[in-house]
């Protein structure tokens, strides 16, 4: 069992780990697959700029760490990995050759996973400014924007999915 977090500081730097554990599974395994999987090339260019952000942040929060003194050692967040299974469990009902279903589907985890990195970023940020560390909060705010950036570009891409659908159903 882990050992009690006793203080607000063991607090931030454990919520900081499982960020820097959902950043890693994100660019090594989770945007990798879906940027191979997904069909649409909208879709597959959002991942993969995403993917490039990923790694910078996972940069920021090695970097992060280093300046709090703390080790950056990852750990598992719960909540991505059930985000993960809830899609592999939902890609496998999909009916195969149905690209558009499946693309639909990768863009809805990528959405999932950028609501779940906005909570903890902003949360992050305001820990961190109540324990004094504007710098380290203008930092993962900053993180924030870009992973709402993110969402915008996969909703983006989710509508022009579902429109250039609708006009192939009219032709």
């Amino acid at each position: 069992m882990a050992e009690p977090l006793t203080n607000p500081r063991e607090l931030f730097a454990a919520r900081l780990r499982q960020m820097l554990w959902v950043e890693l599974r994100l660019s090594e395994e989770v945007l990798p697959e879906l940027l191979e999987r997904a069909h649409a090339i909208d879709l597959k260019r959002g991942f993969e700029r995403h993917l490039l952000e990923t790694e910078v942040h996972v940069g920021t929060l090695r970097d992060i760490f280093h300046e709090l003194r703390v080790p950056a050692e990852p750990k598992e967040s719960p909540a991505l990995r059930g985000l993960v299974q809830e899609h592999e469990q939902l890609v496998q009902q999909i009916s195969e050759g149905n690209d558009l279903v499946h693309d639909l589907a990768y863009a809805q985890v990528a959405a999932a996973s950028e609501h779940l990195e906005m909570a903890a970023y902003e949360s992050l940020a305001s820990l961190a400014e109540a324990l004094g560390e504007e710098a380290i909060a203008i930092r993962l705010r900053e993180v924030m924007e870009q992973e709402e950036f993110a969402l915008e570009q996969l909703e983006r891409a989710q509508t022009k999915l579902l429109a250039e659908k609708v006009e192939s159903e009219r032709l």
